[in-house]
């Protein structure tokens, strides 16, 4: 773990202890601490993304990009939240921001950038404690290339494993945990048309866990699981993939060929680290999804994967 690291947020730099100087964000327009308390970053993304509402609570955006939350933490003899919000407001003000929604408990702006604009939400939760959510815009990079060759790097104590074809993987990608089968069985279920189908495959089969580590060898959380699943989205477009189910930290797609099909079921459980489960199939051994139920006006079904 390294000892100490430097992070600039915001036009200012804060030190937190516990870690080394390692990275320097870009520099983002000073928003201060109300009475010179700065505060303390709890979280940095290099892709995530933050909801936000305009006045009337109609309209509604994603705001995409880089992403920050700094916590502010006063003691229990602070009860000043309408001054710490009215702080903040004039600070947005100033930097030519606007306000587009505010209550006793939030603050949702945005403020002109260079390369875009920063989108903000502060919760004004408790008399003590204040977060920032951040979002500096910034273009999606895809990480993951199907169809390369690439090898992959292992764990201590992890035997090495055939790499399954034409899948990619994310960069400083470390499997902790593999196994392949010469031939076995998966299946999984997914809707439709208010329709519910489970798919059973069969072939080869892989079922390999990765961790994204930095340089001290810890799992790297600056990768959200938003930024590792949309690489997997735009990457299996890319490679003329089908998507067969896209919901929050799961995708299941496939990779039709001339000679066999990849089917893949990618699943993020936490920042930084993803599991993928791989069958091999051949035509031989397809067979036709099987119906199992349709229910009106239901979007989400129960969890039949196994």
């Amino acid at each position: 773990m390294m000892k100490k690291f430097a992070l600039i947020l915001l036009g200012f730099v804060l030190m937190v202890s516990g870690m080394s100087q390692t990275k320097y964000f870009p520099d983002i327009p000073v928003i201060k601490g109300y009475k010179g308390k700065e505060g303390k970053i709890v979280k940095y993304h290099y892709f995530n993304f933050l909801s936000l509402t305009d006045k009337s609570g109609d309209n509604k955006r994603q705001s995409t990009g880089q992403y920050w939350e700094v916590s502010y933490v006063y003691d229990s003899a602070f009860r000043q939240k309408q001054k710490f919000a009215e702080f903040i407001v004039k600070q947005i003000n100033d930097k030519g921001g606007s306000v587009f929604f505010q209550d006793t408990t939030a603050i949702h702006f945005a403020i002109p950038d260079t390369d875009g604009h920063l989108w903000g939400k502060v919760m004004l939760t408790k008399n003590t404690l204040y977060k920032l959510k951040l979002i500096k815009e910034r273009a999606f990079q895809i990480d993951v290339l199907m169809d390369t060759i690439q090898e992959l790097v292992y764990d201590d104590f992890v035997q090495p494993v055939e790499i399954p074809p034409r899948v990619g993987f994310l960069p400083n990608s470390v499997v902790t945990r593999a196994e392949q089968s010469k031939f076995n069985h998966y299946s999984f279920t997914y809707n439709t048309d208010k329709l519910t189908y489970r798919q059973k495959l069969m072939g080869p089969y892989w079922d390999i866990k990765l961790e994204i580590q930095d340089e001290a060898g810890k799992v790297d959380k600056r990768y959200s699981y938003i930024q590792i699943q949309e690489n997997y989205y735009r990457a299996v477009l890319k490679a003329g993939g089908k998507i067969i189910k896209n919901r929050a930290r799961e995708i299941i797609f496939n990779l039709p060929g001339d000679e066999f099909t990849v089917w893949v079921r990618l699943m993020v459980n936490m920042d930084g680290v993803y599991f993928i489960r791989v069958v091999k199939q051949y035509p031989e051994d397809y067979q036709d999804p099987e119906q199992l139920y349709s229910e009106q006006g239901r979007d989400t079904i129960p969890n039949q994967d196994k």
